[in-house]
C-alpha cells in the first residue's frame, strides 16, 4: 500500500468513526462521563500505585470507596436542606415573580425594560423549578443501567488507560507514530488540566458564594450557591445566569441580616458575585488553571452554543475542551504544512 493510499485510508476511517459516533451519540453519555472521571482521578490512582506501591486495581477500589463515603456523608449533611430549600423555592417562585413585577416600579426608568424582559425569560423557562436547577446533572446518572456502564467504563479507563493508548499507537504507521504520540500528550495535558481545574472551580465558587449569601442573609443560599458553582461549567453564559437568578431572589426576598432594601440587596449580591469572579480571574485561573485552552471569548461562546445545540447539557460541558482539542489539531497541522513549505 502506497503512502498516499494509506493516508487516504486512515482519513476515511477517521471520518467513518466520527460519523458513527455522531449517529450513536445518544448512548455515549456514560462512556464520556467515565472518561472524564478517569481524567480527574488518574493522578490519584498513579499516586497510590507509584508512591504507595499498591496494585492499580486496589487503588481504584479505594477511590471508589472514598467517593461513596464522601457522597453519603455529604448527602446526610446537605440533602435535607437542599430538599427543603427546593420545595420552598418551588412554592416561592410564583410569589417571587409577582412581587418582582411590583418592585420594578422602584427601579430607574432606563433599567425597567431590561428587568421586565429578564423576568419574562425566567418565567418562560421556569428557572426556579428543581428539574431546571439540577439539569446540569447528566441523565446517565438517573438510570441504573447507565450508571453501571459508567462505573465499569471508569474502572477500565483508570486501570488500562495507558495500555489502551499504546494499543492505539500500534495501529498508527511508523512515520506518523511520533507525531500522533505528541498530539495525544498535548490533548491529555489540556483535557486533564481543564477538567480538574473546572472541578476545583465549581467547589470554590459554591463554597465562596454560600458564605457570602449566608452572611447577607439571602434566602435559599445553599441551593443558589450550588447552582452558581455548577453554572461555572458553562463559560460566559453560566455565571451571568447564576448572578441574575441570585440577584432576582435577593431583590424580591430582601435581607434578614442587615435590613437592606430590595434594590440595595440585589446590588450587594451582584457585588458579591463580582468579587468572586475577580478572585477567579486574578488568583484561581492564573495559578491553578492557567490559560489552558487559550481560546478567544467569542470562540468559547460559539463553542458553548454549538455544543448545546448538538448534544444538549453534555455538549455544554464538553464544548470548551473539544474546541481546545480542535485548536491543538489545527495548530499542529499548520506547523506541519509550514514546515513542508520551508523545506520545499
Amino acid at each position: 500500500m502506497t503512502i498516499r493510499l494509506r493516508t487516504a485510508f486512515f482519513i476515511a476511517l477517521g471520518i467513518a468513526l466520527v460519523w458513527f459516533l455522531y449517529i450513536e451519540r445518544a448512548i455515549l453519555a456514560p462512556f464520556i462521563l467515565a472518561a472524564i472521571f478517569a481524567y480527574l482521578f488518574n493522578p490519584v490512582v498513579n499516586f497510590f500505585s507509584n508512591k504507595i506501591k499498591l496494585p492499580r486495581t486496589v487503588s481504584i477500589i479505594i477511590i471508589y470507596v472514598l467517593i461513596i463515603a464522601v457522597v453519603i456523608a455529604g448527602g446526610i449533611t446537605l440533602t435535607k436542606r437542599i430538599v427543603d430549600e427546593s420545595s420552598e423555592l418551588t412554592q416561592y417562585a410564583t410569589q417571587l415573580n409577582h412581587e418582582a413585577k411590583r418592585q420594578i416600579n422602584v427601579l430607574p426608568d432606563w433599567i425597567r425594560p431590561t428587568v421586565n424582559e429578564a423576568l419574562y425569560s425566567f418565567e418562560s423557562y421556569k428557572v426556579f423549578s428543581p428539574p431546571t436547577i439540577f439539569s446540569f446533572f447528566p441523565k446517565a446518572f438517573s438510570r441504573i443501567l447507565s450508571f453501571i456502564i459508567f462505573l465499569f467504563s471508569a474502572f477500565y479507563f483508570l486501570k488500562e488507560g495507558r495500555a489502551m493508548r499504546d494499543k492505539f499507537l500500534n495501529f498508527i504507521p511508523n512515520e506518523y507514530k511520533f507525531d500522533v504520540e505528541i498530539l495525544l500528550r498535548k490533548i491529555n495535558v489540556t483535557l486533564g488540566s481543564y477538567l480538574r481545574g473546572q472541578v476545583f472551580l465549581v467547589l470554590l465558587v459554591s463554597a465562596a458564594l454560600f458564605i457570602a449569601l449566608s452572611i447577607l442573609g439571602v434566602k435559599f443560599s445553599l441551593i443558589l450557591a450550588l447552582f452558581s458553582g455548577l453554572a461555572e461549567i458553562v463559560p460566559i453564559i453560566g455565571p451571568i445566569v447564576a448572578a441574575s437568578v441570585a440577584a432576582l431572589v435577593a431583590f424580591v426576598g430582601g435581607s434578614s441580616n442587615f435590613g437592606l432594601g430590595s434594590f440595595q440587596m440585589a446590588i450587594a449580591v451582584i457585588i458579591a458575585y463580582t468579587v468572586v469572579r475577580q478572585l477567579q480571574d486574578y488568583v484561581v485561573n492564573p495559578y491553578f488553571m492557567g490559560k489552558i485552552t487559550k481560546l478567544h471569548p467569542l470562540v468559547i461562546l460559539f463553542a458553548v452554543v454549538a455544543g448545546e445545540h448538538t448534544a444538549g447539557i453534555l455538549g455544554l460541558i464538553l464544548a470548551v475542551p473539544i474546541a481546545g482539542i480542535l485548536k491543538i489539531l489545527l495548530e499542529f497541522s499548520l506547523d506541519k504544512v509550514n514546515g513542508i513549505k520551508k523545506e520545499e
